[in-house]
């Protein structure tokens, strides 16, 4: 009988999920993914630790990857990674919380799964991959490509949005301010905080991406949102 099969995003294997779930009987591919971390059959899922999950929700990148996901596969899952009930007692204010995960399911189709720790979330995922060997049939993983750009407008909105903290509204919002994607790039981070109008955290945190250096060699990537 054919093993369950994973497609892993590459910059997964740090988590040590897929050391995991190989050990656990499942065959790993890994692999960069344009959208999701774990692809299993026509599922996706988008894996986030706690603190991932509060600071994506708090500052705007959630919803963007939701729709992304959506948009690419028509079961999306999330698993938020550690002690939750640990964090909720901490946040001012609980609504956002529940509003996020109604948001998710009533509008993104999302399902939201909640692991403790690694192990917890490879089990998970090893239980989805089996599914359909106990239905006596194979799913290879639908993997997704990064759609196609139809005009200039497209390319210029999708590279803006690639920027860290940036989601459609704020793609466009600079696009119009500046002209043009080239004069984005140029702009200082007081000019995209003022004139972009996306404020200084925002603006810095753009800033930091385009002017750090790439580093050869044994450097870990780190994975934004």
């Amino acid at each position: 009988m054919a093993l369950p099969r994973i497609t892993i995003d590459s910059r997964e294997a740090a988590s040590g999920i897929p050391d995991l779930l190989q050990k656990k009987g499942v065959y790993v591919q890994l692999r960069p993914l344009d959208v999701g971390d774990y692809v299993v059959a026509e599922y996706a899922a988008e894996r986030k630790t706690v603190r991932d999950f509060i600071t994506s929700l708090y500052g705007g990148r959630l919803f963007d990857q939701a729709r992304r996901m959506s948009q690419s596969y028509q079961n999306p899952l999330l698993l938020v990674e550690g002690d939750i009930q640990e964090t909720l007692a901490d946040l001012r204010n609980p609504r956002v919380y529940w509003g996020t995960l109604l948001a998710l399911a009533l509008n993104f189709n999302f399902k939201v799964f909640f692991t403790l720790d690694q192990e917890q979330t490879a089990d998970l995922l090893y239980v989805l991959a089996s599914q359909p060997h106990r239905m006596g049939r194979q799913i290879h993983p639908l993997l997704v490509k990064k759609p196609r750009m139809a005009t200039t407008r497209d390319w210029q909105l999708a590279l803006l949005e690639s920027l860290p903290t940036i989601g459609p509204k704020l793609a466009e919002k600079l696009l119009s301010s500046f002209g043009t994607v080239r004069n984005v790039f140029r702009a200082s981070k007081v000019e995209l905080a003022v004139k972009g109008g996306i404020g200084s955290a925002r603006a810095k945190k753009i800033q930091d991406v385009l002017d750090a250096e790439h580093r050869r060699g044994g450097q870990r990537q780190t994975k934004l949102g």
